[in-house]
């Protein structure tokens, strides 16, 4: 054997140990499944993370148009959102709804913003401008079904009994809203104290001293 022949054969030796050629069949399955095996953990992982996001979220209550100091809510006024509860954040729950329709903010609040009960009017306080006015109001002068605080009513003054919305506007019937209801005495008579816009002061002053009749009115 020459020098040439050594040196060719040692240079081709180098070759194969420098060039492993293309993996195995076998090696190439693998490498997918343990991509697969990869992939699929990453996605359970993130599965997972939405999971806890998603339990911790509670669904608040936001304004959904603008509304003005002590003007009471009603349904179209709230909107429901998602979101984690934060200790330095206070805010009314969504399922807490109910309890604010009808009830009034201290100050005014636009659209988007985040209902705390802080900005709430405490109950039973009418508000500024506002006056809770105590009616007597006898069997068959109210509804059947009890009547409930924040309710909408409209009283009409006897003996000349008048629909809330009639034309022109007269001072023997006017809109309130319910503030509580007392017991009701030996002849099934209730005091049903109202909160009375400041147009209808004089109005609701004169029925306190006279017989009214209670109907509730729609949201």
């Amino acid at each position: 054997m020459t020098v040439t022949d050594f040196t060719e054969r040692l240079r081709k030796a180098r070759r194969r140990v420098s060039d492993p050629g293309p993996p195995s069949k076998s090696s190439s399955r693998w490498l997918s499944l343990a991509t697969m095996v990869v992939a699929l953990i990453f996605a359970l992982v993130i599965v997972h993370l939405i999971a806890v996001l998603r339990d911790r979220t509670v669904a608040a209550l936001v304004l959904a148009r603008d509304v003005g100091a002590t003007q009471p809510f009603t349904e179209a006024d709230l909107a429901a959102v998602d979101l984690v509860p934060d200790h330095d954040v206070r805010f009314v729950r969504a399922s807490d709804r109910a309890a604010v329709i009808g009830r009034a903010p201290a100050v005014g609040l636009q659209k988007g913003t985040l209902l705390a009960a802080a900005s709430l009017i405490p109950e039973g306080v009418p508000g500024a401008g506002f006056q809770v006015v105590g009616l007597r109001v006898e069997v068959g002068h109210r509804p059947s079904q009890p009547l409930w605080p924040h309710a909408r009513v409209c009283v009409s003054v006897l003996p000349q009994a008048l629909p809330c919305d009639s034309f022109p506007p007269t001072g023997n019937a006017f809109d309130a809203r319910v503030a509580g209801v007392g017991s009701p005495d030996s002849d099934g008579t209730v005091v049903v104290d109202v909160i009375v816009d400041p147009e209808y002061i004089g109005p609701a002053l004169a029925a306190a001293s006279g017989s009214v009749i209670v109907s509730l009115k729609g949201a």
